[in-house]
């Protein structure tokens, strides 16, 4: 387990000459379109509404708290900061999942040799994207009540000093989840069952995580952590996870 934290940063490392090589560099183009097409369309909601939805909210508050009215409009314009981030992000991982589950598969199909049956007509990749929108709901439907317990949890005295600390290791751990997953739902290994495996290995985790989130302070890099992210993520598949669950979907199959 301690070598795990090395094995993140080894796996992104690794990353780079892999997506930039001649059979993989086309995936760039997706993520980058995708990102900077909800990028223009955040910052034009932003600053169209933003201003405008912490007034109508402030317009709520009883007289006898006026003078806390710069405290409410700062935490208020966190929340409604940190809810379009996290919307944008689920935005660009839900148009961009199909292309991002063919790059994971691409990737281990290269490292590996094994082959995916995959149905490339038009309805087979429809039945590929709806599998990807499936996995990406499951996801937001265990982020959601999650990232607002832990909102509503900084609103409490005392327990909102850990609070940030709290939703900077659950965001870290929500990135390494997301990206992590395509290659296990790739081998059809349910969503549960992922996230048991993730739990065993927290360091790698978390620490695959703040690096993610630390690439996407930064400009221009930020355009491509999404597929570099995906490549590191698979690459983590297969050194630590694959072994467990050969011939997983096999078995998964008979049982059905």
């Amino acid at each position: 387990m301690i070598t795990h934290p090395f094995s993140a940063v080894g796996a992104i490392i690794d990353a780079f000459p892999l997506l930039l090589s001649r059979r993989l560099r086309l995936f760039l183009l997706a993520p980058i379109l995708a990102n900077i097409a909800l990028m223009v369309l955040l910052y034009t909601v932003a600053l169209s509404y933003m201003g405008v939805a912490v007034e109508e909210m402030m317009g709520f508050m009883p007289d006898w708290l006026s003078f806390l009215n710069w405290l409410f409009y700062l935490l208020l314009n966190i929340v409604i900061g940190l809810l379009m981030f996290y919307s944008f992000s689920v935005g660009v991982n839900i148009l961009a999942a199909p292309f991002m589950a063919f790059l994971a598969e691409k990737v281990e199909e290269h490292q590996t040799g094994k082959q995916f049956d995959e149905d490339m007509s038009f309805a087979g990749l429809m039945a590929i994207a709806g599998r990807s929108l499936k996995r990406e709901l499951q996801k937001l439907g265990y982020f959601l009540p999650r990232f607002i317990g832990l909102l509503l949890l900084s609103f409490v005295p005392v327990v909102n000093v850990v609070t940030p600390f709290l939703l900077v290791l659950f965001s870290a751990w929500m990135l390494a989840l997301q990206y992590m997953d395509y290659a296990f739902d790739n081998n059809k290994i349910p969503f549960p069952d992922m996230r048991a495996s993730l739990r065993e290995k927290p360091l790698l985790c978390w620490t695959f995580g703040f690096i993610v989130m630390f690439a996407v302070t930064i400009p221009f890099l930020n355009l491509f952590v999404m597929p570099i992210a995906v490549v590191a993520a698979t690459l983590l598949w297969i050194k630590l996870f694959s072994e467990r669950f050969v011939n997983y979907a096999d078995l998964l199959s008979q049982t059905k």
